[in-house]
């Protein structure tokens, strides 16, 4: 090696460094729901580090004993030097109940596309799909969606009825919306996994209600398809839309006699209800309260009811003596109220039910010891307030087989479902890729610490149709009915600190929760449309918004997004690790809101002697995290997908906060009516928007502008105990919490140039956050962008005790015995 190189070897940062290349990886899925899986789907995101695979036909997953599974890999993201950054992985794979699978990520080999009969063929009018046992046809205009589905010559839907498939009701008595189909096309597919973007919209009468998105997913040799339904209100006329009722059923080519259903609901214990007849009547399963749901079937005299103190399983099957159909809906209870019906000819799930005229039981016997913390939650017995540019997505699975006895069957599909395989890697690989930056694996060394990274993870509490996923307060009114008020709106990127614990600790529930924060927000808080403000295209509600959308209780004035708190890197890890389109495309939504709406207009206003004078300016409207994290957002997404026109409005960023920097490194926000100075929490905005900046273009003012605010930090923004204080005033020298934010920059600072102030400052912010302060779930992920430098230095090593196994083995005494 030549010593010039052997130099810059020396003289790179640590973090800069790339690992060897790996050419295998080991991987396992565990099995989570007790229901053994037979070729069953897995999709999941792979990473990999710069220069390491630029093919992804090479990925194959091997057995242990080297024997290939099923699998097909395609390009997600890439390095700037055209490598591969993210593929995406589908497999199928057996796997016994509550079993682990070993296996190992394979990229030397020549990985061969499995050989299956997985296909579409797309006409005029519908796309017809054939998995190899089930044929689909999904239709491309019209009433219907799913318009046929047969296994062999047996159909299990009536392909000549042309009533809807959605149906959706506004407040009052009127007739339904009916969603038509307005377009499909086949959006994926390789030889295990295809999939069919559908939308449309709701009308009547020549008025249009909603929009709506239909992603249907098949698998390679499976009866089953997956359906995200996603309704938007996208309406320009109306500003709300009062949902009265929302349907998705399909009529079932099923015998006039003969019929059964199998319900989701537990009778006791662990035992299901058992079957019911199905020849008249309507059945109905409905989750109407947090551990509140109702069974009616039957007609006449002979109609029952059962009301249950539990929530319900999320599923109905309807079958005769040849066919059956399983209708299973992803977070049933979380995202209540739902209604599963069968009305003797079609099947569905009231996704948004009608409960203006359901009465709960009048009389409830006493409460058990597992029932006495029981508080319900918001009740939904008016309609559903959908404010202009909301949209939400509920995940729902058909599955098209034969009849049986035994409702166990039934449930262990539904498990299967509601638990997916999940594709996890040695916890290591994501820090040494480099995906996300610095990120340490899970240590057993340093037990103590991670037994409180799991204390302070802590998902959302919200539950219900619009809280399911988001962190809320409740408020019980004086009539008794309990509201939502303040919604958190996952500020600060919540969700990506439950996926990126997730990745290191390999608790499957925090990716679910995770999962559904990530779908809250791309759906719930986030602005899809709106005539009054087409400005808020793509941002997120603000956080501390009231019922998510609104600036006050009364709920009359909608509070909108702002780019002082637009965050959209949760979504790209979501879309990353699952190959979510919806994902990816909101995340672009808000990249070009922060591009659109960021105050380029301040330019004008701050000028090199507005800076130097600002103590005597009147009005001092300029606030850092405004521009901080529009210009985190842009970076964001930029540096997963480099879109060229984000480049000019983040460089017009830059030079206003060239400008807006003090001598010191100081940049100033208004504290007070006279104060202005530095606001450390709110900065960290800037700094890391700075970094992303750097990373992108090279550009060294930005170099110059973060290190420069990082040091002002670390020598003059902290108390006298070293921590970083609120704000830079008197009466607000206190430690803060959120300024936990700064470590990703501190630490990337440090190792440009290895200042020990920097260190010290983080450190320290680290120890009283970990061990004192108490640290927020958003807060993690910050945690997480330290603690690899602090480990490499020994810092970690408090949380280090003696191996108690070691001082077993030299345990003299018993040694001595």
């Amino acid at each position: 090696m030549l010593l010039p190189d052997f130099l810059g070897i020396l003289l790179t940062p640590p973090s800069h460094r790339h690992p060897p290349y790996v050419t295998s990886v080991p991987a396992h899925i565990v099995e989570p729901a007790g229901v053994a899986r037979s070729a069953w789907p897995v999709t999941s995101g792979l990473p990999f580090a710069s220069g390491e695979l630029r093919d992804p036909s090479r990925i194959r997953v091997l057995r242990a004993d080297g024997q290939p599974l099923p699998a097909c890999a395609g390009i997600q993201a890439t390095w700037p030097d055209g490598s591969i950054r993210w593929a995406l992985l589908d497999l199928q794979t057996d796997l016994a109940a509550q079993s682990r699978l070993e296996l190992q990520i394979d990229t030397e080999g020549d990985g061969a596309t499995p050989a299956t009969d997985l296909r579409s063929e797309t006409r005029d009018d519908a796309i017809d799909v054939f998995t190899g046992v089930l044929a689909v046809r999904v239709s491309r205009s019209g009433p219907r969606l799913v318009r046929s589905a047969s296994r062999g010559r047996r159909e299990h839907l009536r392909p000549a009825d042309e009533g809807a498939d959605l149906l959706a009701w506004e407040e009052g008595s009127g007739a339904p919306y009916v969603g038509s189909v307005e377009g499909a096309e086949v959006e994926e597919t390789n030889a295990l996994r295809l999939c069919v973007r559908a939308h449309g919209s709701f009308q009547r009468d020549g008025q249009r209600l909603l929009g709506w998105i239909a992603r249907l997913n098949f698998f390679a040799g499976h009866s089953h398809v997956r359906v995200q339904l996603t309704f938007v209100h996208d309406e320009t006329t109306r500003p709300f839309v009062h949902l009265r009722r929302f349907l998705f059923h399909l009529p079932l080519a099923l015998t006039p006699t003969g019929r059964r259903a199998h319900i989701g609901s537990f009778e006791s214990g662990w035992e299901l209800t058992p079957p019911v007849p199905a020849d008249s009547g309507t059945i109905e399963l409905t989750q109407w309260n947090l551990e509140r749901h109702t069974i009616t079937w039957g007609s006449g005299a002979k109609r029952r009811r059962l009301d249950r103190r539990t929530n319900a399983l999320g599923w109905l099957q309807v079958g005769d003596a040849d066919r059956a159909v399983t209708l299973k809906l992803r977070r049933p209870w979380q995202s209540y109220p739902k209604s599963w019906t069968y009305d003797g000819d079609r099947l569905g799930v009231e996704l948004f039910p009608d409960l203006s005229g359901f009465r709960g039981p009048e009389v409830e016997a006493g409460r058990r010891w597992t029932e006495m913390d029981y508080a319900g939650g918001v009740a939904h017995d008016l309609p559903l307030r959908v404010p202009q540019g909301m949209a939400r997505t509920h995940e729902v699975f058909l599955h098209f087989g034969t009849p049986t006895d035994d409702g166990r069957d039934v449930d262990r599909y539904a498990l299967a479902v509601e638990m997916p395989l999940l594709l996890q890697l040695p916890s290591p690989r994501w820090g040494e890729t480099g995906v996300f930056g610095p990120f340490p694996g899970f240590s057993d060394e340093h037990w103590p610490l991670e037994l409180k990274l799991r204390r302070f993870c802590r998902p959302p509490n919200g539950r219900g149709i619009l809280n399911d996923g988001d962190e809320v307060r409740l408020e019980t009114l004086t009539d008794g009915r309990t509201v939502t008020r303040t919604t958190e709106n996952l500020a600060y990127e919540l969700p990506r600190s439950l996926l990126r614990q997730y990745l290191r600790a390999g608790d499957q529930r925090l990716f679910w929760e995770g999962e559904a924060a990530a779908r809250h927000l791309m759906d719930v808080d986030t602005v899809h449309f709106s005539t009054e403000h087409p400005e808020w295209l793509g941002g997120p509600c603000f956080e501390w918004s009231q019922n998510h959308h609104f600036s006050n209780t009364d709920e009359t004035e909608l509070m909108g997004p702002r780019t002082s708190h637009t965050w959209l890197g949760s979504l790209l890890d979501y879309h990353f690790l699952t190959g979510c389109p919806r994902a990816r495309e909101v995340a672009e939504m808000c990249a070009d809101y922060c591009r659109r709406a960021a105050p380029y207009a301040w330019k004008e206003q701050l000028t090199r002697e507005a800076v130097s004078q600002a103590l005597e300016q009147r009005r001092w409207p300029f606030s850092t995290r405004v521009v901080g994290w529009a210009l985190t957002g842009m970076g964001t997404f930029y540096d997963a997908f480099p879109e060229d026109r984000f480049l000019p409005a983040m460089e017009s960023l830059v030079d206003m906060l060239e400008v807006w920097q003090d001598d010191d490194g100081r940049w100033r926000d208004q504290i007070g009516s006279h104060n202005r100075g530095a606001t450390p929490f709110m900065i960290s905005g800037v700094l890391q928007g700075l970094q992303l900046y750097y990373t992108a273009t090279g550009d060294r003012r930005a170099r110059r502008m973060l290190l420069k605010g990082a040091t002002f930090l670390a020598r003059q923004g902290r108390t006298r105990e070293g921590i970083f204080f609120y704000k830079e005033s008197p009466i607000s020298d206190n430690p803060h919490a959120s300024t936990v934010m700064c470590l990703p920059p501190l630490a990337w600072a440090y190792e440009e140039t290895g200042d020990a102030e920097l260190l010290d400052a983080g450190h320290r912010l680290f120890r009283w956050l970990v061990d004192e302060g108490g640290v927020a779930t958003y807060m993690l992920k910050d945690l997480f962008a330290f603690m690899p430098l602090l480990e490499r230095l020994g810092l970690l090593e408090a949380y280090s005790p003696t191996d108690a196994r070691q001082a077993a083995m030299t345990d003299s005494k018993r040694q001595g015995d």
